[in-house]
């Protein structure tokens, strides 16, 4: 799913403050590894339904908005796009399924790390520029057809080696309004149960690959395997044999064939980066 505008990013669109294609846009690169601004630093994650992760700091998060939750070790479950349920000022938050509001579901004990970014309220490059590697990138070549925005491919250079978990883009006008968010995944919506021991999970139409081997965290708290590659417009996985039921409205964030993230760049290396030339590119308005 992550492959998203932030709020007001789309608000910006949909008033016309921001054009994709004449406004000066910029690229950064971020570690998520620094609590500040929007970005949020993972302390526990329960193996519960629903999941309820502590966090270093819950001021600004409010019930409903929508966040991305990467890094989790242990219970892998926790990792992807939510709706945020009941907020524990400064302590902790719920995570919903972000299209049905369904509770989610650990998949095991939390072990370390993880970070969130609350993309409906983030809004300007101080939300996370403190997480910022490198030099930013200004774009070129930005194009929307159809409502579906692209670009040229830009390239970070002389960076220190230091984990890249995301992008962010921003309008390099007014106040740095951001635009989109990328972290290299995509989220599949499971649309009939599946049966424990099925060997085909019946999803959403696809708007990307998916690579075989790829493991499947399920909100619901379940796995599943992928032992064929998922191309653009599939709608069923072959995965192998499940071990348990697969819900139906249950999601899971899995990695897309050419992401590339997370990844650590040798010290003084460069990092490029180069949009889909199929139907997702960028992100659609």
């Amino acid at each position: 799913m992550s492959n998203c505008l932030f709020g007001l990013g789309r608000n910006d669109f949909l008033t016309k403050a921001l054009n994709w294609t004449s406004d000066t846009n910029k690229a950064t690169l971020l570690s998520m590894s620094t609590q500040a601004g929007k970005i949020y630093l993972v302390t526990g994650a329960t193996n519960a339904s629903p999941i309820v992760l502590s966090l270093t700091s819950t001021t600004g998060i409010t019930t409903g908005d929508i966040v991305v939750v990467g890094g989790v070790g242990g219970n892998l479950a926790a990792n992807g796009t939510w709706q945020v349920g009941t907020v524990v000022a400064n302590t902790s938050i719920q995570l919903l399924t972000r299209l049905d509001g369904n509770n989610s579901t650990g998949s095991g004990a939390w072990t370390s790390g993880g970070w969130i970014i609350d993309v409906s309220s983030a809004a300007t490059l101080s939300d996370v520029s403190a997480n910022t590697i490198g030099t930013d990138v200004a774009l070129s070549g930005e194009t929307a057809t159809l409502g579906v925005a692209n670009a040229s491919s830009w390239t970070w250079t002389s960076l220190t080696a230091t984990e890249a978990w995301a992008v962010a883009i921003y309008s390099n006008t007014a106040s740095n309004d951001l635009i989109a968010f990328y972290d290299g995944t995509y989220q599949v919506y499971v649309i009939t149960q599946t049966a424990a021991t099925s060997t085909s999970i019946p999803v959403a139409r696809l708007s990307v690959q998916i690579p075989s081997g790829s493991v499947l965290n399920f909100s619901d708290g379940t796995t599943a395997t992928l032992t064929a590659q998922a191309n653009v417009g599939d709608t069923s996985l072959t995965v192998s044999s499940t071990a348990a039921i697969i819900h139906r409205q249950a999601t899971a964030d899995v990695t897309t064939l050419a992401a590339g993230l997370p990844v650590t760049p040798a010290s003084g290396g460069s990092l490029q980066f180069t949009p889909s030339s199929g139907v997702n590119k960028l992100f659609a308005l």
